[in-house]
C-alpha cells in the first residue's frame, strides 16, 4: 500500500469516526428533547386531572365504608392526541374513568406498571414513564400514583410516539446522507491534498533514481515555494547533492593522487632493482630502494591515519597537560633537525599554559609545522616559535622567513595531496598529507589553525587550542572621571616621569 493510500485511509477513517460520534450525539440529543417535550405535556395533563378530581365516601350495608373518586370530564383537560385513564388501586385495580377516545379500550395503558403499584401496601409517589404498544402503535405513557383520603389511585396519560419516531427516522436519513457526502468529499480532498503534498517527495525519489541510474551528481531540484517542510527537504537534498558531488570529486582526486604518489616510489624501486639485477647490488641502489620504501611506509601510515580519522575510528585521549613542556620538547628536537642548516632557530614569547590534549599528537602537529618551516626556509633565514595565552586559548605560532605561499594556494594547503609548488618539494620528500593531518589534530582538540603568508618574506602558522587556566576578570569598562592635568608654575622643573630610571 502506497503512502498516499495510507494517508487517504487515515484521513477518511478519522473523519468518519468524528462524524459517527457527532451524528450519534445529535440523534440522541434531538430524540431526548422531543421525548422530554412529550413528558412535560403528559405531566401537565396529569396535574390538571388530579387537581380537578374529588372523592366521596360510599357506605355499604354490612361492609366497611368505601372511598370513591369523583372525576371531572377528562376530555376537557387532555391535550390533543392524549389518552387519559384513572385507576383505583387495590387487590384488583378498577377503572375509575377514561377519555372518550379510549371508549373501546378498557385495558390499562401500561399494565405492568399499574400491577406493580397495585401490589404495594404503601402509597407510592413520583412519575413513572414508559414506552408501551397500544393497538399496534408506540405510545409514551406517564403513570402517576396519588392518594386521596384512604384511597389509592393512579393516573395514566399517554400520547403517540409516531411523530417522534418519524422525526427520528428523518434525522437518521439526513445524518446518514450528510455522512456519505462528507466521506466522499473527504476522500476527494484527501486525494488532492496528498497528491499536492507528496508530489515534491515523489520528485525527490525520481531525482534519486535518476542519480542512481546515471550517476549524475549534478542533479538539483528546482523549488520556488515557501520554505516549509517541503521547502527545507528540497534545500537539504540540494545541499546533500552538493556535498556528495564535492566528496566524489575529492575521492576521484584522492585516488588519482594516491596512484601518482605510489607510482613514483614504485618506479624508482623497480629501476633500482633492474640495476641490481643487471650489475649486482651496490650501496647507492640499496639506499635508494630503502629510502623509497620508507617514503611509501610514511605515505601508507599517513593515509591510514586520515582514513581512521574520517570514519571515526581514531579517538584522542585528551588529558590535562602543560603545553609549554611540549613546546620545549619540540624546540629541542627541532634544533637537531636544523643543525645541518645555517638557520636561526629561537623561541621568543614563552608563557606557561595548561590545556587538555594528547601529547603524542600535539608533538606530531608542531613537529610537522616546524619541519615544514625548516624545509622551506633558505640558508641564513630564521624560524621562530611563540607560545602565549589569550583569554580563551593557548596560541602557538610557527614563524619562518622562507619562500612564502602564493595567495591562490592558501585556501588549498590543508587539502590532501595538495602541493602549492612542486619546486618547493625536495626530491623524494613530502606527500601533501602533513598539513591535512595537522588540521585534523587541531580540530580534534576543539581548536583551529590559521595561516598567513607573504611570498618571498615568510609564512606564519597559528594554532589556537582552548586552555583550562582560570580566566582573568574582564577589565573594568565603566565610565570614570577624567584626570585633571597638573598645573605647573612657569619655569618649574618637572619631576621624573613614570618609567625613567
Amino acid at each position: 500500500m502506497t503512502l498516499r493510500s495510507k494517508l487517504v485511509l487515515w484521513y477518511t477513517g478519522l473523519l468518519g469516526g468524528i462524524l459517527i460520534l457527532f451524528g450519534g450525539a445529535l440523534y440522541g440529543v434531538t430524540r431526548w428533547a422531543l421525548i422530554n417535550t412529550i413528558d412535560t405535556s403528559l405531566a401537565e395533563t396529569a396535574d390538571v386531572v388530579i387537581q380537578n378530581s374529588g372523592a366521596y365516601v360510599r357506605a355499604q350495608f354490612g361492609a366497611p365504608t368505601e372511598v370513591r373518586m369523583r372525576l371531572p370530564e377528562l376530555d376537557l383537560f387532555r391535550a390533543p392526541g392524549v389518552f387519559v385513564q384513572v385507576w383505583e388501586l387495590g387487590d384488583h385495580h378498577t377503572l375509575a374513568g377514561q377519555t372518550n377516545n379510549l371508549s373501546t379500550y378498557a385495558a390499562p395503558l401500561d399494565e405492568a406498571i399499574l400491577s406493580t403499584l397495585a401490589q404495594r401496601t404503601t402509597a407510592a409517589s413520583g412519575d413513572l414513564y414508559s414506552d408501551s404498544y397500544i393497538n399496534n402503535g408506540a405510545y409514551r405513557v406517564l403513570t402517576r400514583p396519588f392518594s386521596y383520603m384512604s384511597g389509592r389511585f393512579a393516573v395514566q396519560a399517554a400520547t403517540s410516539l409516531e411523530t417522534v419516531n418519524r422525526a427520528s427516522r428523518g434525522l437518521i436519513v439526513i445524518i446518514a446522507g450528510g455522512m456519505c457526502i462528507a466521506m466522499l468529499g473527504s476522500v476527494a480532498m484527501a486525494l488532492g491534498f496528498s497528491r499536492r503534498a507528496l508530489t515534491p517527495i515523489d520528485r525527490v525519489a525520481q531525482a534519486a533514481a535518476r542519480i542512481a541510474a546515471t550517476e549524475d551528481l549534478k542533479t538539483r531540484l528546482e523549488y520556488d515555494g515557501p520554505m516549509d517542510e517541503i521547502g527545507r527537504m528540497n534545500s537539504v537534498f540540494n545541499q546533500m547533492m552538493d556535498r556528495l558531488e564535492n566528496l566524489f570529486n575529492v575521492q576521484q582526486r584522492f585516488v588519482a593522487d594516491v596512484s601518482h604518489e605510489l607510482r613514483t616510489p614504485l618506479t624508482a624501486i623497480r629501476g633500482n632493482l633492474d640495476l641490481i639485477k643487471r650489475y649486482g647490488a651496490d650501496k647507492e641502489s640499496l639506499e635508494a630502494v630503502e629510502g623509497e620504501v620508507e617514503r611509501m611506509s610514511r605515505l601508507v601510515s599517513d593515509l591510514l591515519l586520515l582514513a581512521r580519522a574520517d570514519y571515526g575510528g581514531l579517538k584522542l585521549e585528551l588529558v590535562p597537560l602543560d603545553l609549554d613542556t611540549t613546546i620545549s620538547e619540540i624546540y629541542r628536537d627541532a634544533r637537531v633537525l636544523a643543525s645541518a642548516r645555517n638557520l636561526t632557530f629561537e623561541i621568543h614569547d614563552f608563557q606557561p599554559v595548561r590545556i587538555k590534549g594528547d601529547s603524542d599528537r600535539l608533538k606530531q602537529l608542531f613537529l610537522n609545522l616546524v619541519s615544514n618551516a625548516i624545509k622551506f626556509t633558505p640558508e641564513g633565514g630564521s624560524v621562530i616559535i611563540n607560545l602565549r595565552r589569550s583569554y580563551d586559548d593557548a596560541v602557538v605560532e610557527v614563524v619562518d622567513s622562507g619562500i612564502g605561499i602564493a595567495p591562490d594556494d592558501l585556501a588549498h594547503i590543508f587539502d590532501r595531496f595538495y602541493q602549492a609548488d612542486p619546486a618547493r618539494v625536495h626530491k623524494g620528500e613530502g606527500s601533501g598529507l602533513g598539513l591535512s593531518i595537522a588540521k585534523w589534530i587541531v580540530e580534534a582538540h576543539n581548536g583551529r589553525i590559521e595561516v598567513a603568508s607573504d611570498v618571498g618574506k615568510g609564512t606564519t602558522f597559528t594554532v589556537f587550542i582552548p586552555h583550562i587556566e582560570e580566566k582573568p576578570a574582564m577589565p573594568h569598562r565603566d565610565a570614570t572621571r577624567p584626570r585633571i592635568g597638573i598645573i605647573r608654575r612657569p619655569n618649574a622643573t618637572p619631576g621624573p616621569k613614570s618609567g625613567d630610571r
